[in-house]
């Protein structure tokens, strides 16, 4: 068997050849352009994220044609919202055949059905969002089916990521969602242990009692969380660092980790005092301590003052007729001479759940 974590260089190099060739053709014709309002646009972005042969969903119909685990844990919940449950089964069918096959779960699953690591470390993030899809979709046969693969993820999880002796996350550095940083224990990694650890204990309410063997249980890692990484104002990006970074502001809460509304707002106002959200939400956020791995010199600024469109508006939508990737910090499509900004994100998934969620309230 095969393992992911090898990396084969032809996977990574076809990766980048593809993502370099729309860089040519998207300078020659421009950003892929979607018709019609903006829940339209959102609609045929997700429809054409949908891999129908396969039957999975891919990050996006442009740069990323390919499953992305944290990607689909993002949109998971939206799409369930929106009425993709066969996609969403389907989708968790093919990644969890393929991962199983590789013996690992890894960050993505390229075009050709091979799973891969970017960087070529252990990704966290990955393994953390898989469970998570498992326990949103309610998928029990799948997690009956995977049952013995899934414990062997856990117990890969505690090997590679948790210290043992401090109950801590390692100070190693791990792929996760920004890809570009070299960033030891870094807080990001300290969250996503303690989502796996709930999505665990959920999954395990759902299946019975002791159906996955949640050995996370034994380092109570919310409360180091903020033991070793609050800062009475703000979560610190990782453990000796004083840096505000967006994400780490941000997960413990859109994860349903840390619940405390008091914590939320200081975290929401040290992202505003740290002009984290100009010109709209959301940016990482740098020091002079942070790394950048060899690659960043092909997107310069790529993880630094940019602006990542998880959640954007309407009027950008309908301006660039799509759902695009990364801004500039003047709030333009991300460029570079390597690379272009994707304008075909399943992340439209999100925000066209949210804007029928609004919808709703408004109404009552």
């Amino acid at each position: 068997m095969k393992n992911p974590n090898e990396n084969p260089k032809h996977i990574l190099l076809k990766e980048a050849f593809r993502i370099f060739s729309r860089n040519i053709k998207t300078k020659i014709k421009g950003l892929e352009i979607y018709s019609g309002n903006d829940e339209e646009i959102c609609k045929s972005i997700i429809n054409s994220c949908y891999d129908s042969k396969n039957k999975y969903f891919q990050a996006s119909a442009g740069n990323y044609k390919a499953f992305y685990a944290r990607d689909f844990g993002w949109c998971i919940e939206s799409l369930m919202r929106l009425g993709y449950a066969k996609e969403i089964h389907n989708t968790l069918e093919y990644a969890l055949n393929r991962y199983s096959q590789y013996s690992g779960i890894s960050v993505a699953i390229s075009c050709e059905g091979i799973p891969y690591n970017f960087p070529n470390v252990y990704s966290a993030d990955s393994t953390a969002y898989m469970f998570r899809c498992l326990r949103i979709s309610k998928s029990k046969d799948i997690i009956l089916k995977h049952r013995k693969f899934l414990n062997k993820e856990i117990a890969k999880f505690e090997e590679n990521v948790i210290d043992k002796d401090s109950g801590m996350v390692k100070s190693e550095v791990f792929s996760g969602m920004r890809d570009h940083v070299m960033c030891k224990a870094s807080g990001y990694d300290m969250i996503m242990a303690c989502m796996l650890c709930n999505e665990i204990d959920s999954i395990n309410k759902s299946m019975g009692d002791g159906f996955l063997n949640n050995t996370l249980k034994n380092y109570d890692l919310e409360h180091k969380l903020i033991k070793h990484y609050w800062t009475g104002k703000y979560f610190r990006d990782g453990i000796g660092k004083e840096l505000c970074s967006g994400h780490t502001n941000v997960y413990p809460y859109y994860l349903r980790i840390i619940n405390d509304r008091n914590m939320l707002k200081s975290s929401i106002k040290s992202i505003q005092e740290n002009m984290l959200d100009k010109p709209f939400p959301l940016k990482y956020g740098y020091d002079n301590t942070t790394k950048f791995i060899a690659l960043e010199f092909f997107t310069r600024d790529w993880e630094k003052d940019t602006v990542w469109a998880l959640l954007k508006y309407k009027r950008n939508i309908e301006k660039y007729k799509g759902f695009t990737e990364l801004y500039t910090n003047k709030g333009t499509p991300y460029k570079s001479l390597f690379y272009s900004s994707d304008n075909s994100m399943l992340w439209a998934s999100m925000y066209l759940d949210l804007k029928h969620r609004l919808k709703k309230t408004d109404k009552k």
